[in-house]
């Protein structure tokens, strides 16, 4: 381990002396006991699966005929057919029909009920879409499909009724451009006198408020006159906030365009939307809400930016107006500076059940030992390191205590008994989950068991556990963990964290002098060993790589990878671990840095620099962004549980978390 994390620790003092003493246990991996209940594929499964793929009629019956013949018969063969027919709708319209009648609770029913809707939409076949709309299996209407079925309603009415026209109105007003199907819905809005200009002006102002100025200036062209007017009023006060609400408060004009001019102003000006609030207060313009709400983001923006009044600031926002942000920047502000009787003063101020997070019981007793009371944060800092999650450590490392870790490394997990086994693999559609899952379709897979999941009794739960657990099917292990609130449970750990592909991960890590911890741990923070998983922003595969820096690592780490399949795990941990590095070499062997970069990017981290060197505890934990600052925290506790996993050892956090300077 240290060998492979010298580019990191080469920097770090060596004199923390119970800081720096590593938990050695030297009780190696052990595989389950059990042997658990094989699993077995049905026969068929995998040839209709890929006839599916190639869009094989003949094919699909054939093996479909033998599914059939298989203990899994029934449910496979309805799952199949339902797989089959979300290619199918166009062509098979009376066989999806029978399918939803029959089976509307059986897994990927909603989807099929969706694909058909959309086929029927196409269509204009409006009494059959309201016909299947209105029938179960239930499914969560976003807009389009919304709007298709007030479409069938006029088509097949004539009308809408009160309440549609009431919701088709508000959809209508939103601040962004709606789907295609909704265009016949408005369409009847505006021919019925329904689009006055109120609303019109509405949604002018939603559009700019929502930085969409094309469907302004399509709205302009569309509505009733004067809105051109009305619009250029509204991107003046965005553009031009201060001089915009100036005038409006000297004129005493409409509340709510002043808050938002100053909200806007905020954003940008913190500073001078204060000085204008106070302006507009003093002329008793605004509500107490609007009010708060305009002192709520000055503050924040200012912690933000992490200025130094911020912390005044959010002090003196009104009580109704703070919320869980305020509190926690309050704190962060004051932590930022290392302002320990700030800190210990924002935390006092709290709500109970906030002030009672493990985060800040951690920096009180932080607060309490830099203001001469280690005797009152000594036992605070005992409760949390019973814990071994990144506050626990840190707390354990506070104290020189060992860390809470299991005596075993290995992956025991507790033998369910008999009479639970049974009741699971009696269960159809969990085994046909496990076998998508040996046939590496993991998406149907964990479609069908979430699907057999919502109706298991709490008590089967633990034998789930294990079956996942010996087939490997990684991050079902984890929900399960989850789901049983057994995340720190000393017979679950080792399984909570798994690892997979441990040669491709070992070996990539050497080959970029990486810790193949981290490897481990971001990947499991990233992907939950999912291979096949991506973001709504793109990021695929187990560590979540974006095609683009996918492209610009291969290149610049000159990997020369002919293919760039990133659901391929061979693929994706290599560039990953490729990645890692070069994070390595540009952040100097800080991880707290490297860590952070990787999910908010490196273009951020110069903007959260401190203007003073900071303890490490200190700035992961006033790291602007909520996502990246649990990442953080959970990639570094990750990593110290992930070198006791491998290695059946620990070395501290402590020695993961530099002081972090200034930029150069």
């Amino acid at each position: 381990m240290i060998g492979t994390r010298s580019r990191f620790l080469t920097r770090l003092p060596r004199c923390l002396s119970a800081m720096t003493i590593g938990i050695v246990m030297s009780v190696p991996l052990s595989p389950s006991a059990t042997a658990a209940p094989e699993l077995p594929v049905p026969d068929g499964l995998d040839e209709a699966l890929q006839a599916i793929d190639r869009g094989d009629g003949p094919g699909f019956r054939h093996a479909q005929d033998t599914v059939a013949t298989t203990p899994l018969g029934e449910s496979a063969q309805i799952y199949l057919e339902a797989k089959w027919l979300l290619d199918q709708v166009d062509d098979e319209p009376a066989a999806v029909v029978g399918l939803l009648r029959d089976h509307p609770d059986a897994p990927l029913m909603p989807r099929l009920k969706r694909r058909y809707l959309d086929h029927l939409a196409e269509n204009e076949a409006w009494g059959e879409y309201r016909l299947i709309f209105d029938r179960a299996p239930d499914i969560r209407a976003g807009t389009r499909h919304q709007c298709a079925y007030w479409a069938a309603e006029l088509a097949l009415d004539g009308t809408l009724g009160e309440a549609a026209v009431d919701e088709a109105r508000e959809t209508w007003q939103q601040g962004r451009s709606q789907p295609e199907t909704c265009d016949p819905v408005f369409e009847w809005l505006e021919a019925n006198g329904q689009l006055d200009e109120a609303i019109y002006r509405a949604r002018v102002r939603n559009a700019v408020i929502a930085g969409k100025d094309g469907l302004a200036r399509y709205l302009v062209r569309r509505g009733p006159a004067g809105l051109a007017s009305y619009r250029d009023h509204w991107i003046a006060l965005r553009d031009d906030s201060a001089s915009a609400v100036s005038s409006a408060i000297e004129a005493r004009g409409d509340a709510e365009e002043i808050t938002q001019g100053l909200l806007w102003l905020a954003r940008r000006d913190p500073q001078r939307a204060r000085e204008l609030l106070a302006r507009a207060e003093r002329a008793e313009l605004l509500t107490t809400e609007q009010a708060g709400s305009v002192h709520r983001l000055a503050a924040l923006k200012a912690a933000y930016l992490y200025e130094p009044q911020a912390y005044e600031w959010l002090r003196e926002v009104p009580i109704d107006a703070r919320d869980e942000e305020v509190w926690t920047w309050t704190v962060r502000s004051a932590l930022r500076r290392l302002d320990w009787v700030r800190v210990k003063e924002a935390i006092d101020a709290m709500p109970g059940e906030l002030a009672e997070a493990r985060e800040w019981r951690y920096w009180r007793a932080v607060a309490d030992a830099h203001l001469g009371q280690e005797v009152a944060a000594r036992p605070v800092w005992r409760e949390l390191a019973r814990t071994p999650d990144y506050h626990g450590f840190l707390a354990a490392d506070r104290l020189g205590l060992k860390y809470p870790l299991p005596k075993t490394n290995g992956t025991t997990v507790p033998e369910p008994e008999e009479q639970a086994l049974a009741e699971l693999t009696s269960n159809p559609w969990l085994m046909l989950a496990f076998a998508l899952h040996r046939l590496d379709h993991p998406e149907d897979a964990r479609r069908l068991f979430e699907h057999a999941l919502r109706v298991l009794p709490d008590e089967l739960m633990p034998a789930l556990a294990y079956l996942a657990h010996s087939a490997d099917w990684h991050d079902r292990v984890s929900v399960l963990i989850a789901r049983m609130d057994r995340l720190h449970d000393p017979e679950w750990y080792a399984a909570r964290f798994a690892l997979p592909h441990q040669g491709l991960v070992e070996e990539q890590a050497r080959r970029q002098s990486i810790d193949p911890d981290w490897v481990y741990s971001i990947m499991r923070r990233e992907s939950l060993f999912m291979r096949d998983i991506g973001s709504g922003a793109g990021a695929q595969g187990l560590m979540q790589l974006m095609p683009a820096t996918a492209r610009w690592i291969n290149r610049q780490a000159e990997l020369h990878l002919s293919s760039l399949t990133l659901s391929d795990p061979e693929t994706n941990i290599a560039l990953g671990a490729a990645y890692l590095g070069h994070m390595a070499e540009r952040f100097d062997g800080r991880y707290p840095l490297a860590i952070a970069a990787y999910n908010a990017g490196p273009g951020r981290i110069g903007d959260w620099l401190p203007d003073v060197p900071l303890p490490g505890d200190v700035w992961v934990d006033t790291i602007l962004f909520d996502e990246t600052r649990a990442y953080a925290q959970a990639v570094l506790a990750g990593m110290v549980t992930y070198q006791w996993r491998r290695e059946g050892k620990a070395d501290r956090l402590a020695q993961l978390l530099p002081v972090i300077g200034p930029a150069d």
